[in-house]
């Protein structure tokens, strides 16, 4: 979720059941000759309706002092750190600290986003993106107007409009009498997270989650002569760099619901990845553009329509229609590169979906709430129901960039053993990092390349790690790292890195 400028930039304006506690046991004898598995693929019977209990074995101690002294250093003095370690073998604790501490997750909140998903979904899940029209044609032309109708799909882009085009003109479509709208209103309620602070959203991390999703949302910033370039000219464009003289310093700015983008200061060179705002009027006009310039005429204005429209398409037929990737594959790209937007998208899709199935208390709210909270809701519920997270548990988006998300870490190692034993143990599994080979795991922990998968989370004064570790000693850990109120970040990685290092 951190910002990718190729230069140096200064930017300015811009959820366990009341049994389910940890308690202490007697040593646990080790399983003999275990065999070895196949990676991260450990056949576990953990039972977490069970008490878990704090391992005695010697060897678990002394791995406990350890890690404890890494977190007793200087580098966590200011700082919260929530730690969960399990084994899948016996199901004995092999570390913790504040487990059952709330901490604000960060991108790992995708990981509880991912198993809701595929399990409420199934790994085979794809979204359609329609052309609607209430009339037929007729001679080739369409009387009236063409709806492109967004239901959230994550990878809707040029292609898909490609494929659109292509379909109208096999049915013969010459000409359309009205408008191009691009509708949006398949979700209702807010497209930006509840929690999310105001100068995240001008960058693509930050892109609002409409249900008629473009080119996921963003366009490419770069530097041509001193003169700003946007890659899109559905995005406005002003100011300039002058060349590096001491300091090379660049501002950025595109003010919130505004698609004009502003640069000054000093730079040779900038590549950064802005959110488009208004996704739906983007694709409409695109749509109208790949139209007219496949012979189709169109006399009508390129424009948009959502939920607050209330406007109604039964009466509306099919006329093309477009498939996403599968929700696998969108939860492998959302979970290796964090992809905020995807993550957003799926919440929305659980909260329309199965919203009915995780009503608000307050019934006032639950009438008017949207599929954002709904699809909190949604998680919230099934997290509860399968005995992973107590009832102070808050989640309020589907991405982690929230500040009002709070987790244990525990939590996230039972959801982590929940996954393992689950029906779609290898769509989730195929999704996560692998230390020093992809993803966000690819810079990081390069000597245990392979033994490690897992997702990360960073933004400012949070840093977590949450996954699988394949040790030394035959047997399959899941571990969860939360750390909060961080003030260096370099040093907190290398602290928490340091720490999974000593599960090997």
């Amino acid at each position: 979720m951190k910002l990718n400028l190729g230069i140096k930039v200064l930017i300015i304006f811009s959820l366990a059941c009341s049994a389910c506690f940890i308690s202490e046991q007697k040593p646990t004898e080790s399983l003999t000759n275990p065999q070895s598995e196949t990676v991260f693929i450990h056949n576990s019977n953990v039972n977490l309706a069970d008490k878990l209990t704090i391992s005695k074995l010697p060897e678990d101690i002394e791995l406990q002092k350890q890690i404890s002294q890494i977190i007793d250093s200087n580098t966590f003095a200011a700082s919260r750190v929530g730690i969960f370690v399990m084994s899948l073998k016996d199901g004995r604790v092999v570390a913790a600290n504040e487990a059952q501490k709330l901490f604000n997750p960060a991108s790992i909140q995708k990981l509880l986003t991912s198993m809701v998903a595929l399990d409420k979904l199934g790994a085979e899940f794809r979204w359609k993106t329609q052309i609607l029209a209430e009339q037929n044609i007729e001679n080739g032309t369409l009387n009236g107007d063409l709806v492109l109708y967004g239901q959230g799909s994550p990878d809707f882009d040029d292609s898909g409009i490609d494929n659109l085009v292509n379909q109208l003109k096999t049915r013969g479509l010459k000409r359309v009498t009205g408008k191009i709208i691009g509708d949006e209103s398949y979700f209702k309620g807010d497209k930006i997270g509840d929690g999310w602070t105001w100068n995240e959203l001008q960058w693509y991390y930050g892109a609002e989650a409409s249900a008629l999703t473009f080119n996921e949302n963003q366009a490419n910033l770069s530097l041509q002569n001193g003169k700003p370039k946007v890659s899109d000219d559905f995005v406005t464009v002003k100011g300039e760099a002058k060349s590096v003289q001491d300091i090379e310093a660049v501002g950025v700015k595109r003010e919130l619901g505004e698609n004009e983008v502003y640069v000054w200061g000093n730079a040779n060179s900038i590549d950064a990845r802005i959110s488009v705002s208004h996704s739906a009027l983007w694709a409409s006009k695109k749509l109208k553009e790949k139209l007219e310039k496949a012979g189709i005429a169109v006399e009508g204005e390129a424009a948009k329509s959502d939920w607050k429209d209330n406007t109604n398409r039964e009466k509306f037929g099919e006329l093309a229609n477009v498939e996403s990737k599968t929700l696998a594959e969108i939860i492998k790209k959302m979970n290796k590169d964090s992809v905020n937007l995807y993550a957003e998208l799926i919440l929305r899709t659980l909260g329309k979906r199965f919203g009915d199935e995780a009503p608000n208390e307050n019934m006032k709210v639950n009438k008017l709430r949207g599929d954002d909270s709904a699809g909190a809701s949604v998680i919230v519920k099934w997290i509860r129901d399968n005995k992973l997270a107590n009832d102070e548990t808050q989640i309020r988006d589907g991405s982690g960039l929230s500040r009002l998300n709070l987790v244990s870490s525990e939590t996230f190692g039972r959801a982590l053993v929940f996954a393992n034993q689950s029906k779609f143990a290898e769509s989730f599994k195929n999704s996560l990092p692998i230390a020093g080979v992809d993803g966000t795991m690819r810079g990081r922990l390069k000597s245990s390349s392979e033994k490690i998968i897992a997702k990360t989370g960073s933004m400012s004064f949070v840093n977590s790690i949450s996954g699988y570790i394949n040790s030394n000693k035959s047997e399959t850990f899941v571990f969860s790292i939360i750390v909060n109120n961080q003030t260096k970040n370099s040093e907190v990685i290398t602290a928490i890195d340091e720490i999974v290092s000593k599960l090997l």
